[in-house]
């Protein structure tokens, strides 16, 4: 493929809002003390994102609809922008261009550990260190390529542009990079991965939550194989992260969750000590707050339709408690919090929003589980693991006796107000007879799990599904093929040297 070439730094890390021009003026001598495995691991405090896609991923599915006006609504460009799958204007948190630049400058802090750990007389000191960089260089570069590259797909993925994979620590402000294919990008980020796994150590973290720890990067493997579809190392993955009783990893919401109150309710969700998170990350952020604000968000007519409140024996009554906040337009699943980062010292008055994130949670694991097991055909294990998910979801635990007829019911009553009424997955791998129903099945708990986290976008991107949004009295949509769905690079990417995705 013919080589692309971009000035990385200046197209990626240079739009960073947190400080990138300190970080290139102080890296130098940062560098010469990296001289101990606990400098690598603070270092590798800055090799995760600090920012998140769940904005503009979130806004751009079937998740969110056209509030148009109410009390305490705010139309904000870059919540506008992903609504009408615009290339975006903005370059602000939240962004695109924001999240692009935050992965580059953690794969930079990456690659900056291990370069000092290859020149240390003493490697097997660093091993611990070695495998979570690794796993970071790796995870950044996936949300990477599958933002703003096309879906995995064996049939073109050798043909398809991907992203600058970068392996080698910057030394200087310009440098020449290609923008590759798909296939070589996951190819390194396997490669990264599976190594990575090998090294890594809990016992290397002083709070392992905010760290790739064993279970977090079997996850991480679990999403990586599923969007592949490469089930039986989907399977293997996930096994090593859920126990015996995986209903005893996940989120109580039929239990404790259902005597908290909202703010509690969103503690708890971020907390460290909760068995359901597996990786927690601290991102610079107004989500927390425009997640339920802004114009382009949950709508009465979804909300009914995903939590209908009749949670003690429909299939999709989940036991969330969707809140207006006090205003009828502000419905929301109360998830996240905001607070607030200091710039300057303990008694300033300036700084950053903040928002701490669960990046993999043990749901998505079992989920991703019982998807491989079905596209195996083997609907039993996938029963299993689905009856597991209901017993945290459903009244008082009374998870439904799941079978292909059950599931079959939901898509042919048209009483139940909240089944699909079309399904228009197209995936790369055939999905034939009764297994149609299942995987829809496991989308739609998937797509009411995950809401207000931005993972609905992935599921639609991966299944080549169409998504529709209403706007100023007008259907907009967004069909399988409309090019749109590969967001585009930032404008001083491409103002670089980087090709364009096409429009």
């Amino acid at each position: 493929m013919k080589k692309n070439k971009i000035y990385l730094l200046a197209a990626g890390l240079l739009f960073s809002l947190s400080g990138c021009n300190d970080y290139l003026d102080k890296l130098p001598d940062n560098r010469t003390t990296l001289d101990s495995p606990e400098a690598v691991t603070e270092l590798l405090v800055s090799a995760y994102p600090n920012a998140i896609y769940h904005q503009f991923t979130e806004t751009m599915s079937d998740l969110v609809g056209d509030k148009v006006e109410g009390p305490y609504v705010y139309d904000v460009p870059e919540n506008r922008d992903a609504y009408l799958w615009n290339d975006h204007t903005t370059e602000d948190q939240d962004t695109p261009t924001y999240y692009w630049a935050n992965c580059y400058e953690a794969i930079a802090h990456a690659n900056q550990a291990l370069d000092a750990i290859s020149k240390v007389g003493n490697p097997e000191d660093y091993t611990a260190q070695k495998g979570e960089a690794l796993i970071c260089r790796a995870y950044s570069h996936f949300m990477l390529v599958n933002l703003f590259s096309k879906h995995y797909n064996p049939t073109t993925a050798s043909s398809d542009m991907g992203i600058p994979y970068i392996e080698e620590p910057e030394t200087v402000v310009f440098a020449d990079y290609e923008r590759g294919t798909v296939q070589q990008v996951y190819e390194k980020i396997e490669r990264d991965l599976v190594e990575g796994l090998t090294l890594i150590r809990d016992d290397a973290y002083s709070v392992a939550a905010y760290h790739f720890t064993k279970d977090a990067a079997n996850a991480f493997a679990s999403r990586f194989y599923l969007y592949k579809g490469e089930w039986e190392k989907v399977i293997e993955h996930a096994d090593k992260v859920l126990t015996g009783d995986p209903a005893l990893m996940l989120r109580d919401w039929n239990g404790t969750y259902q005597t908290m109150s909202r703010g509690e309710i969103m503690a708890k969700m971020v907390s460290s000590t909760e068995k359901a998170n597996l990786l927690l990350c601290s991102s610079n952020t107004v989500w927390a707050r425009g997640y339920y604000i802004w114009r382009f968000s949950l709508v009465s007519e979804i909300k009914d339709k995903l939590f209908p409140g009749t949670w003690g024996t429909d299939p999709f009554g989940f036991a969330y408690r969707p809140s207006d906040a006090g205003y009828d337009s502000n419905h929301h699943i109360p998830k996240f919090d905001e607070y607030f980062k200091k710039a300057g010292g303990v008694n300033a008055n300036i700084g950053y929003p903040m928002m701490m994130c669960p990046l993999f949670v043990a749901e998505e694991v079992l989920l991703n589980r019982a998807e491989a097991y079905a596209m195996n055909n083997d609907f039993g294990k996938a029963f299993e693991d689905l009856k597991s998910f209901h017993t945290k979801r459903t009244g008082n635990g009374a998870a439904p006796d799941i079978t292909v007829d059950y599931i079959n019911n939901i898509y042919t009553d048209t009483d139940l107000p909240y089944y699909e009424e079309t399904y228009n997955a197209e995936a790369f791998y055939p999905i034939e007879g009764d297994k149609v129903n299942v995987i829809r099945f496991i989308l739609d708990l998937r797509k009411r799990e995950f809401i207000h986290e931005g993972l609905r976008w992935f599921d639609i991107r991966r299944f080549n599904m169409e998504v529709v949004h209403m706007y100023e009295g007008s259907e907009m949509v967004l069909t399988k093929n409309d090019l749109r769905r590969v967001i585009q690079l930032p404008r001083q990417a491409i103002a670089n040297g980087l090709p364009a995705n096409p429009r």
